[in-house]
């Protein structure tokens, strides 16, 4: 073990741990430092941190952290990166042992694929086929693109003639067991694109028919070195020019990727036709915090961008869509009008959520039966961000696109909180935009208590206040009390929920004391003038109703010249 132990001392000081670490994550110099988003979890703000003297890395968000070899080992859990085990741990040995056979296995397969595409008679229609995408030899044979003959025993003769047991050819997804007993190939009559890992091992294959048949795509099932939800299609090839250009173009097929390759985009990768998941946005993330999708104009393009919306927010990637004029896909596009034409849409394309939006209230039926259905669409959506300011600040963009009162938004999502596990009823949403429901209630009522928690100077200014009038949610109304009680003989607001005697208070202040704030330390005197402001308002509406019913003129005329005077002065402010 003594020399195993100085073998990693001496690779620790060969390797730089910035270098080996930028290969997955974005590092900025910062001061002594290197800092970047930490790979192993969900972060806006950048927190995981690399020392270069010390050789050694750890994060302030998720708490892991080491020296390169650490860094390894995390990352090969969490990406399925292949790493080599201790020789003397059999478990390991044979895991090790299995992956290296499935990742011949598929070499054997990509070059039986490619052999019938480039030599074999069976290869016609896919020649064919590729020669009317106008992809070149190089890319063919850049990305070892193949092709599979009609046959059912055609790959399961192959492997047999390379002595590959077909046991071990239906666990690397290339064969399927029939009922009776005996295989069959997986892959018949379709042009064949194999997936790569980092390493340039192919992990799977996609496979397309060139017929009506159904389905028109099939991909490798998930296997002991291929899963789909960790995969893109060419990001073997394309994370270095995605992390020198700091932007990603993902697209949804095989020959967009391949097309756009071929003209030179370099930074572009494939979502292997299915919705994008976390782990693929992750797996992003190390290379770049700005990317542009390409959506379809239609209801399952906007159906794509509202589903991957949060979780490009919720890694802190800035995400925007590229639209392509109606009928047009990226490898019809760029054969059509050129590359130049192509960059220049890029530069237009637009951040997702508004996408969303603009596809949304386009298809949106006139009347509250077109707004209840849209606000179905976006409220497990919502539920979705992280806490606080973000989803605070795109609910209050929801609400003046749609037109949909923000209180009502806000009540909505509480409700979906507390029965997250049941789907709302459409018609309980719709009996609310008929009950005239108080336009206080969650739009004011979360401000007012984030401004509280995270300025609590700011109590003292607004206790003498007759707060309740802009605050009507009974857990936050308790909330607020306590906080007025407690403070300032209470320092750390952590302990208010002592005093606290509801769940459902206790749930909302931690869930606030988590929050960022939604005011900046220069607009908090901004926010507080616009609550003393929005009191004053119910006030003299209130005072205005007792006098226009007891029939006082005078005093109603000067309550609606206060009222004036009060919005002027909103105004100008």
């Amino acid at each position: 073990m003594a020399d195993l132990s100085d073998a990693k001392e001496e690779v620790k000081k060969a390797a730089d741990i910035v270098e080996v670490i930028g290969q997955y994550v974005q590092l900025k110099k910062r001061g002594q430092n290197y800092t970047g988003l930490c790979p192993f979890h969900s972060e806006r703000s950048p927190s995981f941190t690399v020392n270069q003297d010390k050789m050694i890395y750890h994060c302030f968000g998720c708490g892991r952290g080491g020296d390169v070899f650490t860094f390894w080992m995390d990352l090969a859990e969490r990406y399925n990166i292949p790493l080599p085990r201790h020789r003397d741990l059999p478990a390991e040995r044979k895991k090790a042992e299995l992956k290296e056979l499935l990742f011949k296995i598929n070499d054997l397969a990509g070059s039986y694929f490619q052999n019938i595409l480039l030599k074999s008679t069976d290869g016609k229609p896919g020649r064919e086929y590729f020669s009317r995408r106008h992809l070149s030899e190089e890319t063919i044979s850049t990305f070892r693109l193949g092709y599979s003959s009609k046959k059912w025993d055609g790959l399961l003769n192959f492997l047999r003639s390379e002595n590959i047991s077909l046991d071990m050819g239906a666990k690397a997804g290339l064969l399927i067991p029939k009922k009776d007993g005996g295989y069959y190939d997986r892959f018949r009559s379709r042009i064949i694109f194999p997936i790569f890992d980092l390493n340039h091992n192919i992990i799977g294959f996609g496979g397309r028919v060139l017929d009506d048949s159904l389905p028109k795509y099939i991909n490798s099932p998930e296997t002991p070195i291929y899963h789909k939800g960790n995969s893109l299609y060419g990001v073997d090839s394309a994370f270095k020019n995605i992390r020198e250009r700091s932007l990603g173009i993902i697209v949804e097929g095989y020959m967009d990727m391949l097309v756009l390759r071929q003209n030179g985009i370099s930074n572009v990768v494939a979502s292997l036709g299915t919705a994008l998941t976390n782990d693929q946005i992750r797996k992003l993330k190390g290379y770049t915090k700005d990317v542009v999708v390409l959506f379809d104009p239609d209801d399952a393009g906007r159906e794509a961008a509202l589903k991957s919306f949060p979780l490009f927010l919720n890694e802190g990637i800035s995400a925007k869509v590229l639209v392509l004029p109606q009928g047009e896909d990226p490898d019809s596009f760029v054969n059509r009008y050129g590359l130049d034409s192509f960059e220049k849409l890029l530069k237009k394309a637009i951040p997702i959520f508004d996408f969303y939006m603009d596809q949304a209230l386009a298809n949106m039926d006139n009347g509250v039966d077109g707004k209840i259905k849209v606000l179905s669409e976006v409220l497990p959506i919502f539920m979705d961000l992280e806490q606080g300011a973000t989803r605070f600040l795109y609910a209050h963009r929801f609400s003046e696109k749609t037109g949909i009162n923000e209180a009502l938004v806000w009540e909505e999502l509480r409700h979906w909180e507390a029965k997250r596990s049941e789907r709302r009823d459409t018609s309980q949403i719709k009996n609310k935009f008929f009950s005239g429901q108080d336009p206080r209630k969650y739009g004011s009522d979360l401000q007012f208590l984030n401004l509280l928690v995270h300025y609590p100077e700011e109590i003292d200014t607004l206790r003498d206040q007759e707060w309740e009038l802009i605050i009507s949610d009974p857990e936050i109304i308790k909330i607020i009390k306590v906080l007025m009680e407690k403070s300032p003989s209470i320092e750390n607001l952590d302990r208010i929920e002592e005093f606290l005697d509801t769940p459902e208070a206790k749930k909302q202040m931690r869930v606030m004391l988590m929050s960022k704030p939604f005011y900046s330390k220069e607009s908090v005197n901004q926010a507080v003038g616009e609550f003393e402001k929005k009191i004053a308002r119910i006030k003299i509406s209130q005072s205005i109703k007792k006098a226009s019913a007891e029939g006082n003129m005078e005093m109603l005329n000067q309550l609606i010249k206060a009222k004036q005077d009060l919005d002027l002065n909103g105004r100008r402010n």
